[in-house]
């Protein structure tokens, strides 16, 4: 009986630490990838997000802006050309432009400028996240003059 004690076989404790070791090495390595993933993730989400309003802000400018409406604010003369271009349009007149509040926890505002090769306005929105400096979006619409 005391023949079988010893000769039973069984893994030591150094290789049970051994291979402890190597397992944790290797989930640290893809801890890793997963944070930067998350990272990647949120960064592109507030991207998108001032993408988002800089379009919403395009679709309402080809939408409610008409030229009366430049023309009473001083934008246009007349001939349906921009004063002073380029001209930037602070959130404030582009609210009241477009009759509507955009979200209030962005800077945002637009530059119009003539076209004149094929008779349009061009407007550029630009779209900005106030706690990110970095995060900018810019995009582009035309309207009739």
């Amino acid at each position: 009986m005391k023949k079988n004690f010893h000769c039973q076989k069984g893994l030591t404790l150094i290789e049970v630490l051994i291979s402890i070791l190597i397992l944790a090495i290797i989930l640290l390595s893809f801890m890793g990838f997963f944070t930067q993933s998350a990272l990647f993730t949120k960064k592109n989400e507030q991207k998108l997000d001032t993408l988002q309003i800089a379009q919403k802000i395009v679709n309402l400018v080809e939408v409610d802006i008409t030229k009366q409406d430049l023309l009473a604010n001083g934008i246009i003369d007349s001939n349906g050309n921009v004063l002073n271009s380029p001209k930037t349009i602070d959130a404030s007149t582009l609210n009241l432009l477009l009759d509507d509040t955009i979200d209030p926890n962005y800077k945002y505002s637009a530059v119009v400028s003539n076209n004149s090769s094929q008779n349009l306005i061009m407007f550029k929105i630009i779209v900005q996240d106030p706690s990110n400096l970095n995060n900018k979006s810019e995009t582009y619409t035309y309207i009739r003059r």
